[in-house]
């Protein structure tokens, strides 16, 4: 009979034989078949077949220089010639979830130890360890995740004074929440003292009968209409709902009279409503009962008990505002502007809110992201980042793309060529920057609003987007001025002449090695810039402005001269690359 140990080895290869092959090898191992002296058949044995490439991944695969640089200004605040190279030949969902994984980066930590020790903080240190985070953090996405909610769930430290560590505690609560659950993301933005700071229920008290004081409705009003509902009623894919042909509003003054009573009674963390403890500015809030609301709150159908405390009455809110079917929608097409863009399409806001809704999303090569939980922030943003639509191949149009605002266009130049000492806070232009024809015109947690630099219905008058009915939320802060300082400001920092705190540090120096080693060939250095900055959208106009103006430079022959020479092309094409229309746009 056949052996045992003969069945093992044929098992064990990698091989499909045919049913004669095996029979074959079955006559030959039981000695039977043939006369002995008979030449066994022939055994064909037929090649292993070709490894099979698992559903969606040849789609996801970043196959070209152009594909990776593409995928990292979403991913990521862009990267250098080595992040393109490294991402090249990769798996888009693979790069994502290497992201979701990545250690957390905080601000606050470092800035308390220093402020704890007896060190004055100056107060913009938060913004200035944001920049650098932007700029050099390895969590891009997770630095890019911040900067969005940033301008969803909004504060700003113009009207709060010198309080770098609250808003680094702030800031904080953003990272820390990135990749976690949107509800978890409001209930600690609630208890945080620069939201409470900067919408004013900051030790909001109950309401007083016999004086007439009714609680302050700040947050109460924002919260519904910038932070969770929006102000009416959608579908999943984004769009109104109708009712006699006009939109549904989804709450009314008395809803916010009712909100604004939950949000009663909380004040620094402390002994006392009206004291802190020496930590109170970035520590959750604390909830005093003697100063909050008692009585009934009715909102949004949602009715809460007289006589529940505060802490239980501030989650009963939020559990049901979260409930609410206008939050998927409301909340992933915001995220989708911030991401990847600026006007959506319904059927792609609809996926996004799915993923939102579902708290889970598989991706089309069946990698599966989200914990299942309603509003898990990991699903919604691999929905963003992954839809099939980004990678099916066709030639995207203007149409679905993203206007690039200043900061995103900026942070890829620093990170683009790799610039050295990156100390923001050496940087005057990088502390105060809003404003001005020689400043970038948009400052992290600078916003002039709680409606962000920019709104997100926004569609431009007298531009072409606008007239094609397409929402451009970016473009609301551009005109003649803005256009200016945009150009003013990236003029100084790609020669490298930006204005320091300190003469004698040379912060945010860029590197321009592969640029300079390619300017005796202007139309190679500009084919470069095209590849690592403009996605290889760099149109030929832009491309024969540039060789001419870098053909009038010329090369003298004595080498420090040259090498002088080469670096003005260089900066000078790199300058003319990111004032270029293709870098302020994102496909």
């Amino acid at each position: 009979m056949l052996s045992l140990s003969i069945v093992k080895r044929v098992k064990t290869k990698a091989v499909e034989l045919s049913t004669a092959s095996f029979v074959a090898i079955f006559l030959v191992a039981c000695g039977g078949g043939s006369s002995p002296s008979s030449t066994p058949p022939p055994v064909s044995v037929l090649p292993p077949p070709p490894p099979t490439i698992p559903a969606g991944q040849e789609t996801l695969t970043l196959k070209t220089s152009q594909d990776a640089a593409d995928f990292l200004t979403k991913v990521s605040f862009g990267g250098s010639a080595e992040n393109i190279d490294t991402v090249q030949g990769e798996l888009a969902s693979a790069i994502l979830t290497a992201e979701f994984t990545k250690p957390t980066t905080y601000i606050l930590p470092s800035l308390r130890t220093r402020f704890e020790a007896g060190e004055v903080i100056d107060n913009r240190a938060h913004a200035n360890a944001f920049w650098n985070a932007m700029v050099e953090a390895d969590d891009q996405l997770r630095q890019r995740m911040i900067f969005a909610l940033s301008q969803i769930v909004v504060i700003s430290d113009n009207p709060m004074g010198n309080k770098p560590l609250t808003n680094a505690h702030y800031i904080d609560i953003l990272s820390r929440n990135a990749f976690g659950n949107y509800k978890d993301l409001l209930k600690e933005v609630t208890y945080s003292p620069a939201m409470a700071r900067y919408l004013t229920y900051l030790r909001n008290r109950k309401g007083n009968a016999s004086t007439g004081r009714m609680p302050d409705e700040n947050y109460a009003r924002e919260f519904l209409q910038l932070f969770t509902t929006g102000l009416v009623e959608l579908n999943m894919d984004g769009t109104p709902k109708l009712s006699g042909g006009k939109p549904i509003e989804i709450f009314d003054n008395e809803d916010i009279v009712g909100l604004a009573k939950v949000f009663t009674g909380l004040s620094l963390k402390g002994t006392a409503f009206w004291s802190a403890d020496v930590d109170g500015e970035y520590s959750r809030l604390q909830m005093f009962e003697d100063y909050h609301s008692e009585l009934e709150k009715t909102f949004l159908g949602k009715t809460i008990t007289a006589g529940t405390r505060g802490d239980a009455a501030i989650d009963e809110a939020i559990d049901h505002i979260f409930e609410h079917p206008n939050l998927a929608p409301f909340i992933s097409r915001q995220l989708i502007q911030r991401f990847t863009a600026s006007h959506p399409a319904p059927d792609y806001v609809e996926r996004v809110a799915q993923a939102f809704e579902t708290g889970s999303y598989i991706s089309i090569d069946e990698t599966r992201f989200g914990t299942g939980e309603r509003g898990d922030l990991q699903a919604t943003l691999a929905a963003i980042l992954l839809d099939e639509h980004l990678y099916d191949g066709t030639a995207p149009s203007p149409q679905q793309g993203k206007v690039r605002e200043p900061v995103l266009r900026f942070v890829h130049w620093a990170r683009a060529f790799d610039v050295g000492n990156v100390m923001a806070e050496n940087e005057w232009w990088l502390l105060y920057n809003a404003g001005k024809n020689t400043r970038l015109g948009q400052q992290p947690f600078q916003s002039p609003s709680v409606f962000n630099f920019y709104r997100p219905g926004f569609v431009a008058p007298g531009t072409a987007t606008g007239s094609a009915g397409l929402t451009a939320p970016e473009l609301q802060t551009v005109n003649e001025g803005a256009a200016i300082g945009y150009a003013n400001f990236m003029l100084n920092y790609v020669f490298n002449t930006s204005s320091t705190r300190d003469d004698t540090i040379d912060s945010f120096v860029p590197d321009y090695t592969d640029e300079i080693a390619l300017a005796e060939t202007p139309e190679d250095l500009a084919d470069h810039l095209n590849a690592l900055l403009l996605g290889g959208r760099m149109s030929a106009a832009t491309k024969e402005r540039m060789i001419t103006v870098l053909n009038e430079v010329p090369i003298r022959t004595d080498p420090e001269e040259a090498a002088a020479d080469k670096m003005t092309r260089a900066s000078l094409a790199v300058f003319m690359a990111v004032t270029s229309p293709a870098f302020a746009l994102e496909l």
